[in-house]
């Protein structure tokens, strides 16, 4: 097959990961097995099947810098110890809301584990909010608001140090040699001018959000009534719950890997050609496509400061609008049961006029 015909196929393929989810109800309510379908598609196509890549795809979910406690393990256990510690947690925040209004609380908790989760890992960050804003006091339209927000917060500041998440390990290694050096706090300050603001920004957001729409009374009444009523006889189906979702979580994320490493053609092909506000551009593609594998194939110590900032930060925003764009969008989904569609409808209207507005001070403003 020649490579313009592979070229075509990776790129149609592209197009029905970001179309059948919103069209078709199955597609997206067995989003896993459909994105594992198209990356076994996208890598035959593509000729790039070996045991390494393999390998990579199956350990990837289980290890964390080669510390074997990854993404599965972290939803595993700590979705066990939120089941069995609900009605405390419930407690507790009920407590909580007597001393501090939820709508405060809702803004510290986004803040902090934004900033958090340069430091205790973006998979850790997202699982703690994801469960905390599940037994929070508030209206369902306001949580999945909150979570769809917090999950750009959370994405965009685990980038601020190599512990965060895979994309800011890569690129930490990528430049730790000339001519930039790269450490441990390199990211934080070719980044942080903007990444910080950002996580302020929808901290504020989701401050608004929750009191707009909370309603004190229905909110209780609603929470007390869905963790009190028979728990020792639905405890089972809860564990079983938990587990499916870090079964499904640990398939998305395979598959993910394979999509990634499929579409490296594409990116060896076009991308390095690219004028710098382009590839600001085509830094979206990580809505559908992990953003540590566009990283690793970009980054380069070729590449100017700006260029290097510019594509970086593309990535951290756009990778939120999409539930396979990034780590935390992936956790809080499926933790919450939040469907593709309706990620889509309120990540889009939240994330683009963050988008422009860094590329307006990005080439408009810092560039000058």
């Amino acid at each position: 097959m020649s490579e313009e015909i592979i070229l075509l196929s990776l790129i149609v393929i592209l197009g029905v990961i970001l179309v059948a989810p919103l069209l078709s109800r199955k597609v997206e309510h067995n989003l896993e097995v459909f994105f594992l379908i198209m990356g076994v598609l996208a890598l035959t196509l593509a000729g790039k099947w070996n045991i390494i890549l393999v390998e990579e795809a199956l350990l990837t979910p289980l290890i964390i810098r080669g510390f074997p406690l990854g993404i599965f393990q972290v939803v595993l256990l700590a979705g066990i110890i939120f089941v069995k510690y609900e009605r405390e947690l419930v407690q507790l925040f009920a407590s909580l809301d007597k001393r501090i209004s939820t709508s405060f609380l809702t803004l510290l908790l986004v803040f902090l584990l934004g900033i958090g989760s340069s430091i205790i890992s973006v998979i850790v960050a997202s699982v703690i909010l994801a469960e905390i804003v599940r037994i929070m006091f508030l209206p369902k339209k306001a949580k999945v608001k909150v979570l769809v927000a917090s999950a750009y917060a959370l994405g965009a500041g685990a980038s601020l140090t190599p512990l965060g998440e895979p994309l800011s390990t890569i690129a930490i290694y990528k430049l730790s040699g000339e001519p930039y050096h790269a450490d441990f706090l390199f990211l934080f300050n070719l980044l942080g001018s903007y990444v910080i603001p950002i996580i302020i920004v929808l901290s504020i957001y989701c401050f608004y959000v929750v009191r707009k729409e909370l309603k004190k009374g229905s909110i209780i009444d609603e929470v007390i009534t869905l963790v009190t009523p028979n728990i020792p006889k639905g405890i089972t189906g809860r564990y079983y719950e938990v587990i499916l979702r870090a079964i499904k979580i640990y398939v998305f994320i395979v598959a993910l890997v394979l999509l990634g490493a499929s579409f490296d053609i594409l990116v060896e092909r076009y991308i390095k050609f690219m004028s710098p506000e382009l590839v600001y551009f085509f830094g979206s593609l990580s809505a559908a496509v992990d953003n540590a594998t566009l990283a690793a194939a970009i980054i380069s110590p070729e590449l100017t400061l700006f260029q290097i900032k510019s594509f970086l930060i593309s990535l951290l925003i756009s990778g939120g609008f999409l539930i396979p764009g990034n780590v935390p969008n992936i956790v809080i989904a499926y933790i919450y049961k939040i469907a593709f569609k309706q990620w889509f409808k309120i990540a889009i209207p939240i994330g683009l006029p963050i988008f422009f507005t860094a590329f307006f001070f990005l080439f408009f403003v810092e560039f000058l």
